[in-house]
């Protein structure tokens, strides 16, 4: 039986690569809400033109920006629960090392939902990127201030 230095040792280290899925997490969140806030301000100008010349136009942009906005708001919904999980995981393996639980299944568990959250949030964030791929791709080449795309 190991000793209860050697399982708390074990323990930190497990609880230390939780934190890097933490760490994670915190970094995709810092990377959707930047995104939201960019579909935020295209939606207001959009709105804001809506009277404008190329009106049918500008109801299919508004409705793509929509569509992502829905996607990043579920990219964030998920890696928030995944947040959330991880940190009560990282809690059970402690609770787990002092008083001596035995939670190793429901620690693998809450593992397992995390990493399912945290995925699935990187899969709308893939499908956010792809509509905001696809609203690059329809701007006609002449009217690229970078001149980026295909020449």
């Amino acid at each position: 039986m190991a000793s209860a230095t050697t399982k708390t040792e074990s323990s930190l280290g497990i609880g230390a690569s939780r934190e890097f899925l933490l760490a994670a997490v915190a970094a995709l969140l810092t990377l959707l809400v930047s995104r939201l806030t960019l579909i935020a301000d295209l939606v207001r100008t959009l709105l804001a033109e809506r009277d404008e010349a190329g009106a049918v136009e500008r109801e299919v942009l508004l409705g793509e920006a929509l569509r992502r906005t829905r996607y990043t708001r579920w990219a964030i919904t998920l890696s928030m629960h995944s947040g959330i999980v991880t940190g009560w995981m990282v809690v059970l393996i402690f609770v787990d090392a002092l008083f001596g639980f035995h939670n190793g299944r429901s620690i693998a568990l809450a593992f397992i939902a995390a990493m399912v959250l945290f995925t699935t949030s990187l899969i709308f964030l893939l499908l956010e990127i792809r509509l905001s791929v696809a609203d690059l791709v329809r701007i006609p080449r002449g009217s690229r201030e970078d001149g980026a795309g295909p020449h």
